[in-house]
């Protein structure tokens, strides 16, 4: 996909082993060369994936420059295509009868903003990335989201370095495309701000389709890490995110411009939807994964009270305090775990001296044993579960744990304390509010007009497609550990 010929001054060339050589420009570079970016460097884009599958040595550094490089050829490719039309209409020409408007023009500013929203969409990842966010942070802050935290850093990065300048509309704009992008569900009154607010008109809320689309889940952020994570992991990957690129098209569905997909890609939709649970279940909540990150998060969570991390300005602070302050909580990276098993004067700390015994277990692998799995059933199935998991995480383990221990024919050997429950959720990527629907619900398709007649976007029911689909879009599971 790289072009020689689209190289501006200033430009930076990478190579990068899943999408060759690829151009950044300036901005994104000055970025990349900032404390807030490179501590990317030092977190595992898998956390502890890595101590199962040795290849998995990649990190957030890598994959946030890949979706930088896939959100500016996605946005040219659209570029190009309203461009051509629009060009073609003024001349008079025979041409796709789309209704595009002058109002739709992507410009240089508009793809720049689109390429810094990727390489920083993940600043605000902590150590072992996801597991983080939903075993740590969440403790502490409840309503903690890596999205957000990634705007925080965004914002404090730019105050520290006084040489990337974005305009107010352009700064709210690339926040705007990381968070709460779901453009759907929101009220007229809230869309006119919004985009009153990011200096875009309504016409361009489709950009928010590109990086992070909470509207039906295709975004370059799941092609650059499918790609990328296949391929360090050593799978099969199947799935050709440059084809689908190419069969994409903006087309008005109601008051809304959505980017749209050819029909004849329905299949290949499908596809990488079902190679994202496989990658989940073969790789990223792999059993003993599952396992390793538990025990490195009871680590954090026992070292909380007692360790320090040291900063240059602002003095030691708790790993929980960083949660809500950005220059502290740019220091804190996977080498974390490194500064606690060598934390000195820990034999004489009882909760640190724990900690450090979970990081032994872990380098010495005596980790936790699976000693049972259930798969939850429904009454969908024409099951009668005598227990239903509810939203409550928490609450649901606790329960799971004391109906395991009263059935134990032991129980003075068997203790609750013993044991824990790793709740599992496998989707097909639907999102907050969607989840066990079939993602493809919500992907909008054209196909070809008949003479330059105009595209029209519709839906593909499951019923209508060759290829037999799953049922259920949403399961898991119910590893028992001891």
């Amino acid at each position: 996909m790289f072009e020689a010929a689209n190289l501006r001054q200033g430009d930076t060339v990478f190579n990068d082993p899943i999408h060759g050589h690829i151009s950044l420009p300036k901005k994104c570079v000055d970025i990349i060369n900032t404390p807030e970016f490179l501590r990317l460097r030092l977190i595992k884009q898998l956390g502890a994936t890595y101590e199962v599958f040795p290849g998995a040595a990649h990190n957030r550094f890598e994959h946030c420059i890949g979706v930088a490089h896939l959100a500016g050829i996605f946005a040219t490719f659209l570029q190009r295509q309203i461009d051509d039309e629009l060009k073609c209409k003024s001349e008079g020409g025979s041409c796709d009868a789309t209704a595009f408007t002058k109002e739709m023009r992507i410009t240089r500013e508009d793809i720049i903003c689109l390429q810094v929203a990727g390489l920083c969409h993940d600043l605000g990842h902590g150590p072992m990335s996801h597991v983080f966010e939903t075993r740590f942070a969440k403790k502490f802050i409840k309503t903690w989201d890596h999205a957000e935290v990634s705007c925080q850093l965004f914002d404090q990065l730019l105050e520290n370095n006084e040489r990337i300048q974005f305009s107010s509309t352009d700064r709210a704009f690339i926040k705007r495309l990381i968070h709460k992008s779901k453009t759907d569900e929101l009220t007229p009154e809230k869309k006119k701000a919004i985009n009153e607010e990011t200096g875009r008109p309504a016409e361009k809320n489709f950009l928010y389709q590109i990086v992070s689309n909470d509207n039906n889940g295709i975004d370059v952020d799941k092609f650059d890490y499918f790609a990328r994570d296949c391929y360090q992991l050593g799978f099969k990957n199947n799935f050709d995110h440059n084809r689908l690129i190419k069969f994409s098209r903006v087309i008005k569905v109601g008051d809304e411009w959505h980017i749209c997909y050819r029909d004849k890609q329905v299949e290949d939709i499908y596809h990488m939807f079902l190679s994202r649970v496989i990658l989940h279940r073969r790789a990223c909540q792999h059993k003993t994964v599952g396992m390793l990150e538990r025990m490195y998060m009871e680590a954090l969570v026992k070292a909380n009270d007692s360790y320090r991390l040291q900063l240059r300005k602002g003095g030691p602070v708790k790993i929980s305090d960083t949660l809500g302050n950005m220059e502290a909580y740019v220091k804190l990276t996977d080498n974390v775990f490194n500064d606690i098993r060598n934390y000195p004067g820990a034999d004489k700390n009882k909760d640190l001296k724990a900690a450090q015994d979970i990081l032994d277990r872990i380098d010495t692998r005596r980790l936790y044993k699976l000693v049972g799995e259930a798969i939850p059933k429904s009454e969908k199935d024409g099951a009668q579960p005598k227990f239903k998991l509810t939203d409550d995480s928490e609450k649901d383990e606790t329960t799971i744990i004391k109906g395991v221990a009263e059935y134990s024919k032991d129980p003075e050997q068997l203790k609750e304390e013993d044991l824990f429950v790793d709740i599992t959720d496998f989707n097909y990527g639907t999102f907050e509010g969607k989840k066990g629907q079939n993602p493809v619900d919500s992907v909008y398709f054209y196909n070809k007009p008949i003479k330059n007649g105009p595209y029209q976007a519709f839906h593909i029911e499951r019923e209508d497609v060759s290829r037999p689909y799953p049922e259920q879009y949403q399961t898991g599971s119910l590893p028992i550990c001891l």
